[in-house]
């Protein structure tokens, strides 16, 4: 600090980053998800209950005291008392890990031209494979952090525990889409799923050692990757508008929001609809080629050439189109000679219409 440095004096310190969340864009499949799928009874739905939970009492019914991405914390007791440990948790998900086409290298290239950041709600303990298998030094992790090796449960808890796992199970979740912060009438099922989790997450998990589980934890909400995001830009020096955001789940929203509402690239690559209502770019893409093309474009060129290429995404466009990487642009055309991704500029006219066609295509791509 203070010393002359002549990199900068000529200019040429970075004025751009790049941040990105996990799931959508590095890799296909949920690792938590898959965690409760393997060691809980019926835990993909289980799973999904606690998502759903998640999404209506921090989106849907707005509550003060709730924050996106809470089911980290949530999901910690009930894998403890399935016997679940944090090697067990590592060496899962390193067996069951799907990467996106082409992750490695996009975050390698993408890393090499700007200080890069992975900020993820997932677990420490299940990002660790991804860090092994894309080895990108210059790229920093940041994750969520539970200590299951340091809880004790007893097997009246765990018992009990497991109890409440089951009957989490057997709640059902509705079909209805819900709208981003907006009033409506609550399904039925929903309802009871409300109460039902409201219950064992307020009163009966607290009961029991759960609760030191879970206090001690820290779990990266919505909110903290929007802090996290700040805190960067802080550490940088690089404002929000010099900043190219990929995101893909509901936590991604607030962070996504940010970016667009700076000026800044926020790119929904695979997103649930949540993510398409924060971004300003969406990309529906089966591998991670097309952000690399896109950060490229952004390190290059800048906000406005970004988004003029997403308005003019098209075979003939790209081949004419003045880049700082025509080999990655012409292995982009090349990769998808049939058919090119779609990348689309979203704004308040469309944003319905790609929101629904992201969920759709965000099914079918990844892994649940």
């Amino acid at each position: 600090m203070g010393e002359y440095d002549p990199v900068e004096d000529l200019g040429l310190a970075p004025d751009k980053i790049f941040v990105c969340s996990a799931r959508g864009f590095l890799t296909k499949n949920d690792p938590t998800r898959d965690l409760c799928e393997r060691f809980i009874r019926n835990g993909g739905h289980f799973y999904d209950v606690l998502c759903r939970y998640d999404e209506l009492t921090a989106y849907v019914l707005g509550r003060e005291e709730a924050s996106a991405g809470s089911v980290m914390k949530w999901v910690l007791p009930f894998l403890k008392a399935h016997g679940v440990t944090e090697h067990a948790m590592y060496e899962y998900t390193k067996t069951t890990l799907r990467m996106m086409d082409g992750a490695e290298t996009a975050i390698n290239y993408i890393a090499r031209m700007m200080p890069s950041y992975v900020t993820t709600s997932e677990l420490q303990q299940t990002t660790m494979p991804i860090d092994d298998v894309i080895n990108t030094p210059l790229c920093d992790i940041f994750s969520s952090v539970g200590d299951l090796d340091y809880a004790n449960f007893g097997r009246v808890e765990s018992r009990k525990i497991r109890e409440m796992a089951a009957e989490i199970s057997s709640l059902k979740i509705a079909k209805k889409k819900y709208e981003l912060n907006v009033s409506t009438r609550i399904d039925s099922d929903d309802v009871t799923l409300l109460k039902t989790m409201d219950d064992i997450i307020r009163n009966r998990l607290r009961e029991t050692s759960a609760l030191n589980l879970m206090e001690s934890s820290i779990p990266i909400y919505a909110h903290k990757k929007a802090y996290r995001l700040l805190e960067i830009r802080r550490s940088t020096g690089i404002d929000l508008d010099g900043t190219f955001y990929i995101g893909s789940d509901h936590t991604d929203y607030q962070p996504l929001f940010l970016v667009k509402d700076c000026n800044g690239i926020a790119v929904s690559y695979n997103g649930s609809d949540f993510a398409v209502r924060g971004c300003n770019v969406a990309v529906m893409a089966n591998d991670s080629t097309i952000g690399a093309l896109l950060a490229s474009v952004f390190f290059d060129k800048g906000y406005q050439h970004v988004i003029d290429m997403a308005n003019n995404w098209d075979r003939r466009s790209l081949k004419n189109m003045d880049v700082v990487d025509p080999y990655l642009r012409d292995y982009v055309l090349k990769r998808h000679s049939r058919k090119l991704p779609e990348v689309v500029v979203v704004d308040r006219h469309n944003v319905d219409a790609v929101a629904e066609k992201s969920e759709a295509y965000r099914k079918r791509i990844l892994a649940r």
